[in-house]
């Protein structure tokens, strides 16, 4: 399981229902960074994956959802996970022809393809290593969102999902409010926000340059 990185606190004097209220909010809303990530072998041996998110346990098969990326240094296979939904995206690089239980497709820089765990795949890279980012989940015991939003817009959602996640791959802060409170995540940091059973309320102000995942897990 991910450990939080950080518990906000309040600078108001609030009643101690208030306050507990508060601390209970902050504890379901982690910021992830680089630091927090962790190196985990590829189940087929033939490189790393950096595990941002998961649902639970450190196995390499053994869980409901995992939220990841990986540098694709040389063409080959991928791993399976039967039983599984997978959503991949390229990140950085030129990108890679993939193959999908005989089916083509080539995919460039932030295309995503959505697949099952259980397919046969291969990939090349068209040129230099690429870097992917990647949702795989229990489609038994989630229900997924997995959107990339690139718009300048100021933008506002609402979510009563299990888990959100958010990833920012721009170079620019990205600027989010949760509920109100402020949050500025710089590239490749992530707000994790989990065992909230409350609506949240989610504001994009506006923003010269844009490129978040936003993520959503429901339980079935």
């Amino acid at each position: 399981m991910v450990k939080p990185v950080a518990y906000y606190t309040c600078m108001t004097v609030l009643s101690s229902q208030s306050l507990r209220f508060k601390r209970e909010i902050y504890a379901m809303i982690e910021l992830l960074t680089a630091n927090h990530y962790k190196k985990m072998p590829w189940k087929n041996g033939a490189g790393y994956t950096l595990e941002l998110a998961r649902s639970a346990g450190e196995s390499l098969t053994d869980f409901d959802w995992r939220i990841s990326m990986a540098d694709v240094t040389t063409s080959g296979t991928f791993s399976q996970f039967n039983g599984m939904q997978r959503f991949l995206t390229v990140l950085d690089g030129t990108g890679i022809h993939l193959n999908i239980d005989g089916v083509a497709l080539t995919l460039k820089t932030l295309q995503s393809v959505q697949f099952s765990g259980d397919s046969l795949v291969s990939c090349n890279l068209l040129a230099e290593v690429i870097r992917d980012f990647n949702l795989i989940y229990s489609p038994q015991r989630y229900t997924a969102r997995y959107q990339w939003i690139e718009t300048s817009s100021a933008l506002e959602f609402f979510s009563s999902a299990d888990v959100v996640f958010i990833f920012n791959q721009s170079i620019s802060t990205l600027e989010l409010f949760v509920d109100g409170h402020h949050f500025r995540l710089e590239q490749h940091q992530s707000i994790y926000m989990h065992s909230n059973q409350n609506v949240k309320h989610l504001v994009f102000p506006t923003s010269p340059e844009r490129q978040c995942c936003w993520i959503e897990l429901s339980k079935i």
